[in-house]
């Protein structure tokens, strides 16, 4: 991916002099695609939370913290992500009523849920067991960009209304997957991760397509202002078992500047 933005911001030093070029900062909200949460629910990979439970290290840190014997009652089956974050920056080259950009996002997706251990403890006075929560948590990264292309289709006073289309390519990371017992993390491992520290993210890249719209007003000459909505039908590429298909959503702010000027004071 570092390859890929490199390549992309050589154009900035190519036409930097040109009028036409700006250049924005962007945040807002990014919501993923549920089709690929279910991984982070500790029952979807060879070392999950069973595995974690079943471990002898385990065993007697356990055995002390429940007190009676116990067992796995749910697994959560509709974890689900969190809305996040998304920043990013924004390059492009204006023409009359259209525009070539290039857009590299950021977001940190989190996950978190429960699983339920119920304990049989017989001094509870009720023929169920104690039924103890255990958080579950996930954290991932996605790394975006976009090459488009946007076309003016409405326009009064300061107010354009663009429709953007766009081809993009997504990177996917799993951070880290754990539960956490007595206060103690415990790590869940991927099937495509080979050792038990919590940071093996792997770093795959998938295509990608979207489309949208954007509202700009301008201020003047050198600054404007946008507000936006993204639709993306992209590839969420974990694995070869595992990258699916999904819409995924953004909606975000942005400050353009006149790039060129920009440039050139800082040149000065």
């Amino acid at each position: 991916m570092k390859y890929i933005v490199l390549f992309l911001f050589f154009p900035l030093i190519v036409f930097s002099q040109n009028n036409n070029f700006v250049m924005g900062i962007n945040g807002g909200l990014y919501i993923a695609n549920q089709n690929t949460s279910i991984q982070y629910n500790g029952n979807y990979n060879n070392y999950g939370v069973i595995s974690i439970l079943n471990n002898p290290l385990n065993q007697t840190k356990f055995d002390q913290f429940f007190q009676y014997p116990y067992y796995i009652f749910d697994i959560p089956s509709d974890i689900k992500y969190n809305p996040s974050s998304e920043i990013g920056f924004h390059i492009g080259w204006k023409k009359r009523k259209s525009k070539y950009y290039v857009d590299i996002n950021f977001s940190d997706i989190k996950i978190q849920d429960f699983i339920t251990i119920a304990v049989d403890n017989p001094n509870n006075l009720s023929p169920d067991p104690d039924y103890e929560p255990i958080s579950i948590r996930g954290n991932e990264k996605r790394n975006m960009i976009n090459l488009g292309f946007q076309k003016k289709i409405y326009e009064e006073s300061k107010i354009t209304l663009f429709y953007p289309i766009f081809v993009q390519f997504l990177e996917v990371k799993i951070v880290d997957n754990f539960i956490t017992i007595d206060n103690q993390r415990y790590n869940i491992i991927h099937n495509f991760q080979t050792s038990t520290i919590s940071n093996q993210s792997q770093g795959r890249i998938g295509l990608g397509f979207g489309s949208g719209l954007v509202v700009n007003y301008f201020a003047n000459k050198d600054v404007s202002f946008e507000f936006g909505y993204h639709i993306q039908y992209s590839k969420t590429n974990f694995s070869e078992n595992l990258d699916p298909w999904g819409i995924q959503n953004s909606i975000f702010a942005r400050v353009v500047l006149n790039g060129s000027k920009y440039l050139k004071n800082l040149n000065n």
